[in-house]
């Protein structure tokens, strides 16, 4: 009895909060959908909201080009003395520094078979002028006897045979001599031309190969420098060299005076020569800057600020196009003043994105600050 009672008052409960909660769920859906539409229009407007930026104009670059590269100064006449045969170095006659004159000697080598090959040429030669005049005694006396018919002409034509057998043989010892002589004397180092002992290569007591450099020694009276230039550099536009001493920023002026063939993929070595001495204290060993002064290639150029590399090796930059930012791929070529020549689809005047380029996409809206 008690259970069919409650019955009827659970149910009534039940619809009543039922009802109560219909309200409710009608009030948090319209939130949630105030709250989307919200949402929705800020993420709009955040997207149409245009990125502010700062710009420059593309101009022409038509500023000289200056290179500069460092080397150093060394004799144009310079040489690394050697012996032509082998031995131990028995004896320098000069000292580090010495200036020396043609000619003059400077080291002498001990070779044990140089000696004894002279003398033993020596007495090849004496053998056979021996026997040449011998011969030559001989002929004549069968000469005689042949005109007294007392031997036959045969005998005589032997001879003679014989004699000039003997004359070629003392020729040829003759020149063995000769070149045991010449052997003997490249024991004996000397200058080639005057100047001045630059290193020494050997010390005495050692052994040396042949060919093998033991002195070096340079002219101090003209200098050079050789540079590596990159290959792509055009010499036809040259307008001035100039050689700087590091040291102090003395310069002077320069001239090419020889240009060696590149490698693929390698620089050109240029021989430059200093047009004339500032003073006495230039000297080989100095190191210097050489500088070159190109011609100006009028060329398009935009800040180096402007310029973007991902790391993929394309390098790209933004420029205005109808209030949006257009990417275009470009080549950069040589740097001058902050502005860096470009090559690519950009002409003077363009408007050229300097800030705010990080983040920005090709095409989006942008807001110019000036």
């Amino acid at each position: 009895m008690r259970n069919s009672l409650l019955r009827p008052h659970t149910g009534a409960g039940n619809r009543d909060r039922a009802k109560a909660r219909v309200p409710l769920l009608l009030l948090t859906a319209t939130l949630l959908a105030v709250g989307c539409n919200s949402d929705g229009r800020q993420q709009d407007n955040a997207q149409s909201s245009p990125r502010p930026v700062r710009v420059a104009e593309a101009r022409l670059l038509d500023e000289p080009e200056r290179l500069r590269l460092p080397g150093a100064l060394r004799a144009r006449q310079r040489a690394e003395l050697t012996f032509l045969h082998p031995g131990y170095l028995a004896e320098r006659h000069v000292e580090l520094g010495d200036n020396v004159a043609a000619g003059e000697l400077l080291a002498t080598l001990h070779n044990p078979t140089l000696q004894p090959g002279v003398a033993s040429a020596q007495a090849r030669v004496n053998e056979a002028r021996a026997r040449l005049d011998q011969l030559e005694v001989d002929t004549r006396r069968q000469t005689t006897l042949v005109e007294r018919r007392l031997i036959s002409d045969d005998q005589l034509d032997q001879t003679r045979t014989q004699r000039d057998a003997a004359r070629a043989a003392l020729e040829q010892a003759e020149a063995a001599l000769s070149e045991a002589r010449s052997q003997l004397a490249e024991a004996s180092l000397r200058a080639p031309f005057d100047g001045r002992i630059a290193r020494f290569l050997a010390e005495p007591g050692d052994f040396v190969a042949a060919g093998q450099p033991v002195i070096a020694i340079s002219q101090e009276r003209a200098l050079e420098i050789e540079v590596a230039l990159p290959s792509e550099t055009d010499l036809n536009r040259l307008t001035a060299l100039r050689v700087i001493r590091i040291e102090d920023g003395q310069f002077i002026g320069g001239e090419i005076t020889g240009r060696g063939q590149a490698a693929p993929g390698q620089p050109r070595p240029v021989i430059v020569a200093p047009a004339g001495m500032a003073d006495a204290s230039w000297a080989s060993g100095d190191s210097v800057h050489v500088e070159f002064e190109l011609a100006a290639v009028v060329r398009v150029a935009v800040p180096l600020a402007a310029l973007i590399d991902p790391g993929t090796g394309i390098t790209r930059l933004f420029r205005v196009r109808d209030g949006r930012a257009d990417r275009v791929s470009v080549q950069a070529g040589r740097l001058s003043g902050g502005w860096v020549t470009v090559f690519g689809d950009i002409e003077p005047g363009d408007r050229i994105v300097t800030a705010g380029q990080a983040l920005l996409l090709d095409g989006e809206a942008i807001q110019v600050i000036e």
